[in-house]
């Protein structure tokens, strides 16, 4: 009894989400066919504008100039991101590089002079800092 009540929230859990994925690719596909119309349509209105002042063949040299563009900056754009995202893992890097030191060098303070005696050190050592802000 209750493998079947397991085996019944399993089914249901797993149809809603295989139709929520279905659902959501039908409406991806669905805004990706028109966003490709807007963008033949587009095509199409900057050719006939063009077309009067510069001719059929520059018109459609400038347009293809244009997508050849617009196609190499989706081609580095991958690139360009990666590179962005190693130097922020490089600058994490430095920067936990930095943390993991200086908590070495406390751990090996408290375990030379003593939790107590680097305690009060610190706290000694900040107070004459304010005395010397204050003052």
């Amino acid at each position: 009894m209750l493998g079947d009540a397991v085996l019944y929230a399993a089914s249901r859990a797993t149809s809603t989400a295989i139709d929520n994925v279905t659902r959501k690719a039908t409406w991806t596909a669905l805004a990706a066919t028109f966003l490709l119309c807007a963008l033949v349509t587009g095509l199409v209105l900057a050719y006939g504008l063009m077309e009067p002042r510069f001719g059929a063949v520059n018109a459609l040299g400038a347009i293809a100039a244009g997508c050849l563009v617009v196609g190499l900056i989706c081609l580095i754009m991958p690139s360009l991101l990666e590179r962005i995202e190693n130097l922020r893992r490089e600058k994490k890097t430095a920067l936990a590089t930095t943390v993991d030191v200086v908590d070495e060098e406390a751990r090996e303070a408290v375990d030379y002079f003593g939790a107590l005696q680097v305690v009060g050190t610190a706290f000694l050592f900040g107070l004459g800092a304010a005395r010397r802000l204050k003052g």
